[in-house]
């Protein structure tokens, strides 16, 4: 702060309590831009005052006397609560002051060291300034430095001080007070138009920016606008926005905010017109009504700089313009290109599809035709008179054989096999049985090995050797425990070993070793039923349906295979051989061929009494082939060699052992007597039924 010393070294105090005999000078209180201010108290009324005086080195220029003069003749013009009160103006020679109502408190900068305010203190001041304001600019005073150090508080209001600054509103009026160029105000809170010194353009929203920039830091501590130095404060001022308070304070209501910003505006146009809509709107915060200023919105700061740069912001727009062009037609040729990517793509499906459908209707056809070819071989092999027909015959299977590959058509293969086996025995007898199996393993190689001891069972069947063909059966059966295929073969194959030894019927009695045939083949389809519903697998369920009436129309209960063939039927009604064994049963139900229930052998087992074809009780006779021969047991697991494994492969190994053996204690329970009679049956030194060799 510069002394009176310093200002006017003429200037003492000895020198004013002299020359200002009406007034007792108690103390220097500070300084303004034009001038110093003391504290005294008047002679005569006792009362206390601020003198402000002009130092007399600045009294030298007549445009600063003129401008010291005319701040109080400004205050003079007002008479408001909120504006301080001015006394007495004088001039004595080179000494020039007025005196004016003395403020007790202090100023609102000195405040603002120990921190930002309360939201509602904050809006009484804005009230109190904003109605000064308004007081002065309809007398046509324009104060153009409001800030926080001339701002004093009086008890419950703040009064607003130093008009130093201060001119008339009308630029005419002011004449040459200020020269076209000059910065006249605090750099902080000079509004836009101040700072570019358009004077005729500055007119009462000049205060309202300084009054904006006041509350705003009132409430946040901190000016709106920041630099190291007065060049970039003005800057920040001219070009960037203000951080929303928000952000620096959290409790600031969104509406006064609203109020502030708008006091903010870069141009006059956009903030209040006049002090009284400002205080108007302040008031409405206090009191938690609508305000006239729009709330700040998310994209406000892009229109802002778009106002205030047009020329950038229209070469911005135009590539932004150009971009969404680019990419408009980018994303068009995209989505064609795609559209017809999409297009080739279902075309190759559904040519593909196509393809796969023509593929298998052409499969089908083969098939229909090979079945066909073998049902013509079989009629020319039964009406072959002579040995070379016969030849012919067998050359054509064989031209089968060549025409159908084994891995398309396994079942075609399979018949044809079998169908060879069975001719070349018929032929040849036992002499056939060695060129029949060279050629079966010929074909077999490199073949799976559940498909190849498929194809080795059938071409045992059509050899005769019955027991060889079980084996086979039981290999597959433990190859894959779940599959019910190998249990509907061997049904049939004991069922075809049945018929062969129904020889010597006493009566309407089937023989005991055919009844024992007949019912281990029951017993097997009990279990392949089982093992057909756990694996969904409706066609062999349907043909194990199908063995067993047949097997039943054997023992001569017809009764309980109309039931499995009704049970098929509702399956699968195309099926030709349910009608044919539904005439059959008519057949035997007319002749009264119907077996005698109460003298069946001990091994008979009882035909189940659902539809769905129940399992069947294990068979208590003694023969030469049971369920328990097929599905292996735990002691048969046990015999075969197990390599060495790794701890996690051993595991899982133990756990498979584990489900077979609860496997076979659900399906089936073998009678030890059976198990004896099985081994009394087997050639000496046979343990049991062992694995086949790899």
């Amino acid at each position: 702060m510069a002394t009176s010393t310093e200002l006017g070294g003429e200037l003492s105090a000895e020198s004013l309590a002299q020359r200002l005999v009406h007034y007792e000078v108690v103390r220097q209180v500070g300084h303004g831009a034009m001038g110093i201010v003391y504290e005294a108290r008047q002679s005569g009324l006792g009362r206390r005052v601020a003198i402000k005086i002009l130092p007399p080195s600045m009294a030298l220029r007549e445009r600063t006397v003129k401008r010291f003069l005319r701040e109080a003749e400004a205050m003079g013009r007002l008479n408001h609560p909120c504006v301080v009160d001015i006394f007495e103006v004088r001039s004595q020679d080179d000494l020039h002051y007025f005196s004016m109502k003395f403020v007790e408190g202090p100023p609102l900068d000195r405040v603002l060291k120990v921190g930002p305010l309360p939201v509602a203190e904050v809006i009484s001041i804005g009230i109190d300034v904003a109605d000064a304001l308004a007081h002065a600019h309809g007398r046509g005073v324009l104060h153009r430095d409001v800030k926080p150090s001339n701002l004093l508080r009086d008890g419950q209001r703040v009064i607003l001080t130093d008009f130093g600054l201060a001119r008339p509103i009308n630029a005419e009026e002011a004449g040459d007070m200020t020269e076209s160029g000059d910065l006249v105000g605090t750099p902080l809170y000079m509004s836009p138009e101040q700072i570019r010194a358009e004077s005729s353009q500055i007119d009462g929203r000049a205060d309202i920016w300084g009054l904006g920039a006041t509350l705003y830091e009132l409430l946040t501590h901190k000016p709106p606008f920041q630099g190291p130095n007065a060049q970039a404060i003005l800057h920040a001022i001219l070009n960037k926005d203000a951080p929303r308070m928000a952000k620096l304070r959290d409790d600031v209501p969104r509406d006064l905010e609203a109020v502030v910003l708008k006091c903010l505006e870069k141009e006059p146009s956009r903030r209040y017109a006049t002090a009284a809509a400002l205080a108007e709107d302040l008031r409405a915060v206090q009191a938690g009504t609508a305000i006239s200023a729009r709330a700040p919105r998310f994209f406000d700061p892009v229109t802002r700089w778009v106002r205030r740069n047009p020329l950038q912001s229209s070469v911005v727009l135009a590539l932004i313009a150009g971009l969404i062009g680019v990419y408009s037609l980018s994303w068009r040729s995209r989505k064609q290109l795609n559209e017809r990517t999409g297009e080739l793509k279902q075309s190759n499906a559904e040519l593909k599809k196509t393809e796969d459908e023509k593929a298998e209707s052409d499969h089908l056809r083969l098939l229909m035709n090979a079945r066909y070819e073998l049902a013509e071989l079989r009629r020319d092999w039964d009406d072959a008179p002579s040995d070379e027909e016969r030849s012919a015959v067998e050359a054509r299977l064989s031209d089968l054989f060549e025409a159908f590959s084994l891995r398309d058509f396994p079942q075609i293969n399979e018949e044809a096999l079998g169908l060879y086996a069975h001719w070349m025995h018929e032929r040849l007898g036992d002499r056939a049985h060695s060129q029949v199996l060279a050629m079966m393993e010929t074909r077999l190689q490199g073949l799976e090995p559940g498909p190849s001891h498929a194809l080795r069972a059938t071409v045992l069947t059509g050899l005769e050797q019955y027991a060889q063909a079980l084996v086979e059966h039981r290999s597959r059966a433990r190859l894959d425990p779940s599959d019910p295929a190998p249990c509907l073969d061997a049904a049939r194959i004991l069922r075809t070993m049945a018929k062969r030894n129904a020889a010597d019927y006493q009566g309407l009695r089937i023989s005991p070793e055919s009844r024992n045939f007949l019912s281990q083949a029951l017993a097997l389809v009990a279990t392949g039923l089982e093992l057909a519903v756990r694996a969904e697998d409706q066609d062999r369920y349907v043909s194990l349906l199908v063995e067993r009436a047949r097997c039943l129309i054997e023992l001569g209960d017809t009764s309980a295979a109309r039931e499995s063939l009704s049970a098929a039927g509702s399956l699968d009604p195309a099926r030709a051989d349910v009608h044919a064994l539904l005439k059959a049963c008519d057949r035997v139900e007319g002749s009264g061929a119907l077996a005698d229930q109460d003298e069946q052998a001990p091994g008979m087992v009882a035909a189940p009494s659902t539809a769905q074809g129940a399992p069947a009780r294990r068979p208590k006779s003694k023969g030469r082939f049971s369920a328990g021969d097929l599905v292996p047991s735990p002691r048969q697991l046990l015999q075969v060699p197990i390599p060495k494994y790794s701890e996690e492969a051993g595991r899982q190994l133990q756990s498979i052992v584990s489900g077979m053996q609860s496997l076979l204690r659900d399906t089936s329970q073998t009678d030890p007597a059976s198990e004896a009679a099985a081994k009394a049956s087997e050639p000496p030194g046979t343990v049991g039924p062992k694995l086949p060799q790899r």
